[in-house]
């Protein structure tokens, strides 16, 4: 089964990204000039708010890190259930499930996907699902789970911008082998995310939040608000 070791991550000490101190949250992100504070503070009101959340960037932009501290936002009594490959979140609550994909054995066999952890993770009753990546036909499901009352879930992807990244939704939503209209896929994107957040990284290595984008869920086109800095 999916959720049996070794795909359960019991205790495991991976590297993060060190662009900011998300093992404590976002304070080291504003003090490294990495975030500017209302923005930071936009996304600490997101969470808690159960604001679904997709970050996007390129290789090496910090996603992984800002994920992390976007899951120290949630609240200490939810339950939460992350997937990744590998597994590289540390979060502070104690009901985390960490789920991690697993490959195949020297034989072929017993190879476990993020696909595969995604339909094992809504049997668990999780409140929140945290997927590391989205790369594939897993999308599909991610999208699913959002809009079947997993508010405030949390994922990231490649993209070089908040609108790239919606794009490449709908792509990798078509590699999940079901005969959806792209109509109907992006409605699921439209219903289920509601804040994009997009990363990258500079010239001088630094990792910045460069752009915040709330979705309108009306619209037919992917129809997008920047959040202002002021905010």
């Amino acid at each position: 089964q999916a959720g049996a070791a070794p795909a359960t991550v019991a205790e495991r000490h991976r590297p993060i990204g060190r662009w900011c101190a998300a093992s404590r949250g976002w304070g080291g992100c504003g003090r490294a000039g990495n975030a500017p504070a209302g923005w930071i503070a936009v996304l600490v009101a997101a969470v808690a708010a159960r604001r679904s959340i997709l970050i996007s960037g390129g290789t090496s932009s910090g996603k992984r890190t800002t994920l992390n501290a976007l899951g120290h936002g949630i609240a200490p009594d939810e339950r939460v259930v992350t997937i990744e490959d590998p597994a590289e979140l540390r979060l502070p609550q104690t009901n985390v499930v960490a789920l991690e994909t697993r490959p195949a054995s020297v034989e072929g066999t017993g190879a476990i996907d993020i696909r595969t952890l995604l339909r094992n993770a809504l049997r668990m009753r999780p409140d929140r699902i945290i997927v590391g990546e989205v790369r594939g036909g897993e999308t599909l499901d991610m999208l699913q789970a959002l809009n079947t009352g997993h508010r405030g879930s949390l994922t990231t992807a490649h993209a070089n911008s908040a609108y790239h990244a919606l794009m490449r939704l709908e792509t990798m939503a078509l590699m999940g082998g079901v005969d959806l209209p792209i109509a109907a896929i992006r409605e699921q994107i439209h219903r289920g995310i509601e804040l994009v957040v997009h990363q990258e990284r500079g010239s001088d290595g630094r990792r910045r939040i460069v752009e915040i984008v709330e979705i309108d869920p009306e619209a037919t086109d992917h129809v997008l608000r920047s959040v202002p800095l002021g905010v």
